[in-house]
């Protein structure tokens, strides 16, 4: 009997689980809202979130906490901080996984799928080259070219002030 008392106490311990299966908290029966305790699939989601780049303020939403009880309960140890900075990689590498048993597996459409994913990481990023910023003229600048243009169009002016193209002004 005297196993089944804690030393903090006295008080009976507690199973770590009750009849429905869901995780008890160790401050049960005591003064205070009891702790979270973090489950696999929990985890799971936020691995998924934080593989979407999701914030981790969203990602605490997502599973009903606030941001320090999120990295308290999930991410206190290193192995799961390496996940969360990761995510996306292991959520790609996971997919492709699955992706590639139901290719071994004979299911056609997962092989084309499969193939064009290669051929994609074969031809490496798309290049995104940013248009460069004009700088735009100024309004004496924008003057002085209206004014070099004026009358290449009309007839009649037209050679007059810009030349004949090679032809010599009339005296």
């Amino acid at each position: 009997m005297s196993d089944q008392v804690s030393g903090k106490d006295g008080r009976p311990r507690w199973l770590p689980f009750d009849l429905l299966g869901d995780p008890v908290s160790a401050n049960k029966g005591m003064k205070g809202r009891p702790q979270h305790a973090p489950t696999a699939e929990n985890l799971e989601k936020l691995v998924l979130l934080f593989g979407m780049n999701r914030s981790e303020a969203e990602c605490a939403a997502a599973i009903g906490l606030s941001v320090p009880a999120m990295r308290k309960h999930y991410f206190s140890s290193p192995e799961l901080q390496r996940a969360k900075r990761h995510a996306d990689m292991m959520l790609e590498g996971e997919l492709l996984q699955r992706l590639n048993q139901q290719s071994i597996a004979g299911k056609t459409s997962a092989t084309e799928k499969l193939l064009k994913r290669l051929d994609k990481s074969r031809l490496g990023p798309a290049p995104t080259a940013k248009p460069k910023a004009t700088k735009r003229k100024g309004v004496k600048e924008e003057r002085r070219d209206a004014a070099w243009d004026a009358g290449r169009q009309d007839d009649g002016w037209g050679p007059l002030l810009h030349g004949d193209g090679g032809n010599a002004l009339p005296n």
